[in-house]
């Protein structure tokens, strides 16, 4: 067998395309979730669960650190939960991983560490100042890895990226634009924007953001002992009305479009720079909107008729 990786969260949306990319690419992987994957063998713990880390996060080669909450409305009503599950989960793997001679650790940052931004596009060396305490969990986690590497010796990728989508993302409730939207005008609802659609924001398919975590577990191996971080963008940033657009060619239906006032806080254009990425980890977004929407929409789609919700 190949090197061996661990991934935590491997059974989620990302994980679940991460773990059968890095088997396509033959590696040997270790999936450590609260939820059974459907695909690969599990091992169901908490990574808040320090003793349970220490056991399982052995004999790698690095760790691929997906587990975390992940919406930024939920944390700002439970800010408590998402310090617990992101900040002392991932300090457990740290830890677990220092206490077992695994020093190669990557995960996925958000874009949301620089809060509001004081230019677009952004660049990673912008100022970092989150407005929520999901994006506050996100650079601390950061700060986490960037010390372990500092004091321990550990080599550390921080990739941050906007809107991820795909085939297979599904949310309970759903919350993302794209699924969201797709499941609106396939049932004939109303599609709920906030201000008057025009709002840019870069969304980047899962193919393009698994390429990029599988560059930087190799640009790890060439770059041992230092913190690396990474925009992950398009730099083609897309309006609400862009995306509705897209769900509507793809579906071959009219979109019923109810505008609502804007929400505060919700920047008018919100993409990063990529170019740090192109140069170092040689990796650029390559899916355009228009496919990437359509073969999301082809998915649900299939999906609902196959389950037989109708849509509904």
């Amino acid at each position: 067998m190949g090197k061996r990786i661990i991934v935590t969260g491997g059974s989620g949306f990302l994980g679940t395309h991460l773990l059968r990319a890095l088997v396509a690419e033959g590696y040997e992987v270790k999936n450590i979730d609260l939820r059974q994957s459907k695909e690969f063998d599990t091992v169901v713990a908490d990574v808040q669960d320090k003793e349970r880390m220490l056991v399982e996060i052995t004999d790698a080669e690095a760790v691929f650190h997906l587990a975390s909450l992940i919406e930024a409305g939920e944390s700002v009503k439970e800010p408590q939960k998402f310090i617990d599950y992101n900040i002392d989960g991932t300090l457990s793997v740290l830890d677990a991983m220092k206490a077992n001679g695994i020093s190669t650790f990557l995960f996925s940052s958000s874009a949301a560490v620089y809060g509001e931004p004081i230019r677009v596009p952004i660049q990673e060396d912008d100022r970092t100042m989150p407005i929520n305490p999901y994006g506050m969990t996100k650079l601390a986690m950061e700060a986490l890895l960037s010390s372990y590497v500092q004091a321990h010796g550990f080599t550390g990728v921080a990739l941050r990226y906007f809107n991820l989508y795909g085939p297979e993302e599904h949310h309970q409730p759903e919350t993302h634009a794209i699924p969201r939207f797709i499941k609106q005008i396939y049932e004939g609802q109303e599609v709920t924007i906030w201000g008057n659609g025009q709002h840019q924001r870069d969304y980047i398919h899962i193919s393009d953001i698994v390429d990029a975590h599988l560059k930087a577990l190799k640009y790890a191996e060439v770059h041992p002992a230092g913190y690396h971080y990474f925009n992950l963008s398009t730099e083609k940033p897309s309006s609400v009305l862009d995306i509705v657009a897209a769900v509507e060619s793809a579906m071959g239906k009219k979109a019923q479009v109810k505008h609502y006032p804007e929400r505060p806080g919700d920047p008018l254009l919100l993409y990063a720079d990529a170019s740090k990425a192109h140069v170092e980890l040689g990796w650029s977004a390559h899916v355009s909107l228009q496919n990437g929407v359509k073969e999301v929409v082809e998915y649900f789609v299939r999906y609902w008729e196959e389950n037989g919700q109708n849509g509904n």
